[in-house]
């Protein structure tokens, strides 16, 4: 059976330094951003240029966005959202 992206992350997880942690989630919340803003965009059936134009960004700064490498700001978030007729919220983490 193959294993899933949280199983290889959770085994990666337990053998890394408290310091490291918090690095490891800041990268997997942007990755999590990330991966929700390409399944909208192609829901939408959307190029990154048509969102950006949507949003009136630079369809660079969408890239960036989906490869993880920007992390957007509250306000660019809504705007994207805007753009693909979704909502943005806080969800309570599973403990």
């Amino acid at each position: 059976m193959t294993r899933g992206y949280e199983d290889i992350t959770a085994e990666r997880r337990a053998k890394l330094d408290p310091a490291s942690n918090e690095h490891t989630q800041v990268f997997e919340q942007a990755y999590r951003i990330a991966m929700q803003v390409v399944e909208l965009r192609e829901r939408h059936g959307l190029t990154q240029s048509q969102l950006a134009e949507r949003c009136g960004m630079d369809q660079a700064d969408i890239n960036g966005i989906e490869r993880g490498s920007t992390s957007p700001t509250t306000r660019v978030l809504q705007r994207i959202a805007d753009a693909l007729d979704a909502d943005l919220k806080l969800v309570a983490r599973a403990s």
